[in-house]
């Protein structure tokens, strides 16, 4: 496949396509990148710019998937030189830069020079010729500390055109000529092509002609020994431009005629066509005049003798002519028809050609849209997996929180009260005062702990909220509080009638508890209003105290915040918070439930 570049692109892309069908075995996949990069390549040479920008895709979404950085970033100056082609300049601009900062993290120095040949030419074609000259020299610099001969002669090619672009004739002269004999010392056969054709280039600019042409011819020629057809043709559009100029109208006629039939075969055929009735008919009235030159020239030899001998010759003469031209008219006629009947047949190609076309735009239809659907069922099928996978993660937090519970309740609790009932047989009468103290302190340390113990074996998951619900459980908690804290607690419930799931639930009361504590500890408030309402699209839950405010407490957002936060990431809620004028403060949270048969009304609701 690499050998044939340079000598029979066909063969280079049989061999191409015999090592894609190889690499699509599952553990080849690393090599099918190089596959598709070098087919988008071919296509490149051929000029099918579409076909190749097909291709360097495919390569760049296979190098993203196994991580291969530098694989990704030949993809995308790749994929920039064929949008380059197409003129679409700012969409090749942002390919060279994202190649460009894949390659500051994983550098490679070869593809860095590709991509800055690819952003020199941008720039020049798009008249930014101060940014082209310096991307160029940075390519020629680089490639020289690389000791990469050929990017070398590409570097100096690119600053002589650009040079050529700024009217400044020696510069360009200076640079063509340094890269054009190092192109020949590497045999860098097509590069070699691309830089005589600018030097024919350059001397058509200055208008001499004769050396344009020589150069014209021998870029041509180097463009044929690979195949390069590209080249050619810009090489025969540059004859006809040349050939004109010097008043060679046969050779300007016969370069456009080869320009166009590279450019385009069916134009060409019927270009030529045209041309052929046309020298035919052209053909025609040369002889016709001819013959009636003739006829005068023998007219006026008659004119010289008898006039007897005169009329005879003249009648011979006439009849001659007659017949001849019927001959050639005749002779016409037929050539025409065939030259018609080819015609036809090339519009039937045609025609079956765009049938087929059509077939295959129907069918290339139907598959992407078998693989949509595939995509969107394999999409669905991720999201039952994602729900399974919260599922039993909840369920396996749940069995974890009951175990801790039991573990502080049955263990930790008994503990404590052992170690009561040890401090409790001690007789205070015997001990000192500081003794006393110290006796009773310990004393109240333990029931406190005692106590704290069994909330938070309580509060980790209450046996009420798996059997009677979130509502029940709230107001239970409300209840205790309002017994034992010096702070108020409202609790209002809306419209919440029925069950909500329990991890919903469970979320929801350990937000409760959360939020709660916080009022407690921080906001030096003496009135909590908690509501839980249920709405159409879920369920909001707003905690409102009349304390200091958040804002004005100094302390910042800790644990207790990021644990609601992230609970509600978990359940797709939001979180808001917001200072009234005056004092406290006021979090809402929305947690979106799925409505089974709820209308949005609120007939009924309690509060406490």
């Amino acid at each position: 496949m690499n050998d044939y570049v340079d000598v029979n692109l066909d063969s280079s892309v049989h061999y191409n396509t015999l090592m894609i069908k190889l690499c699509e075995a599952p553990t080849l996949q690393k090599e099918l990148i190089y596959a598709y990069q070098f087919a988008g390549f071919l296509h490149q040479i051929k000029g099918d710019h579409y076909k190749s920008i097909q291709f360097h895709y495919k390569a760049l979404l296979l190098a993203e998937k196994l991580k291969q950085y530098t694989r990704m970033a030949v993809s995308h100056g790749a994929l920039a030189h064929a949008y380059t082609s197409l003129k679409e300049y700012d969409k090749a601009t942002q390919l060279c830069q994202q190649g460009l900062n894949v390659l500051k993290k994983y550098p490679d120095a070869y593809i860095q020079l590709s991509i800055l040949n690819v952003l020199g030419s941008i720039y020049r074609e798009q008249g930014k010729l101060s940014a082209a000259l310096m991307t160029n020299q940075e390519l020629y610099a680089l490639a020289q500390r690389e000791h990469n001969e050929w990017y070398e002669a590409q570097g100096l090619h690119a600053i002589g055109w650009v040079y050529q672009e700024l009217q400044m004739k020696a510069k360009a002269l200076h640079y063509y000529n340094r890269a054009v004999a190092l192109a020949r010392k590497t045999g860098s056969i097509d590069l070699e092509g691309s830089i005589l054709l600018n030097l024919s280039s350059l001397y058509s600019q200055y208008k001499q002609w004769k050396t344009a042409l020589l150069y014209c011819e021998q870029a041509k020629q180097t463009a044929l020994r690979v195949h390069n057809s590209s080249v050619v043709v810009e090489a025969e559009e540059k004859f006809y431009k040349i050939f004109k100029q010097l008043g060679q109208a046969d050779n300007a006629l016969r370069a456009h005629e080869n320009f166009t039939l590279l450019k385009d075969s069916l134009s060409k055929e019927r270009t030529e066509q045209r041309i052929e009735s046309l020298q035919a008919q052209y053909d025609n009235v040369q002889k016709e005049n001819t013959l009636q030159k003739q006829q005068v020239q023998l007219l006026a030899q008659q004119n010289q003798n008898q006039q007897l001998a005169q009329t005879r010759n003249a009648l011979f003469s006439g009849m001659a002519a007659i017949l001849l031209i019927t001959a050639l008219l005749f002779g016409n006629n037929r050539r025409l028809q065939t030259k018609n009947r080819e015609i036809d047949r090339q519009r039937l190609l045609l025609e079956d050609a765009q049938e087929q076309l059509a077939h295959i735009n129907k069918t290339l239809e139907v598959k992407v849209a078998e693989r949509t659907q595939e995509l969107v069922n394999s999409n669905q099928e991720l999201v039952r997996k994602n729900e399974e996978i919260k599922a039993a993660l909840f369920k396996g937090q749940t069995i974890e929180r009951k175990r801790v519970a039991i573990e502080l309740h049955d263990n930790l609790s008994s503990l404590l009260s052992a170690v009561n009932m040890s401090v409790q047989s001690i007789n205070p009468k015997n001990l000192s005062e500081s003794e006393q103290s110290i006796y009773q302190t310990v004393k109240a340390l333990i029931q406190n702990a005692y106590s704290e113990v069994r909330n938070i074996s309580h509060n980790i998951l209450p046996a009420e909220l798996e059997k009677e619900g979130l509502s029940q459980t709230l107001r239970t908690l409300i209840d205790k509080l309002n017994k034992t804290s010096a702070l108020r607690f409202s609790l209002t419930i809306l419209a919440l009638t029925e069950r909500l799931p329990i991890e919903i639930e469970f979320n929801m009361y350990s937000i409760v508890l959360e939020l709660i504590n916080n009022a407690i500890k921080h906001a030096k408030a003496t009135q909590v209003d908690i509501t839980l309402c249920r709405t159409k699209s879920g369920v909001d839950l707003t905690v409102s105290d009349n304390g200091i405010g958040l804002a004005s407490s100094h302390i910042k957002p800790g644990v207790g915040l990021q644990n609601i936060q992230t609970r509600l990431e978990s359940l797709g809620g939001i979180f808001t918070t917001q200072y009234p004028d005056k004092q406290g403060t006021t979090i809402q949270i929305k947690i979106p439930v799925e409505a089974k048969g709820f209308d949005g009304t609120i007939n009924d609701h309690k509060k406490e």
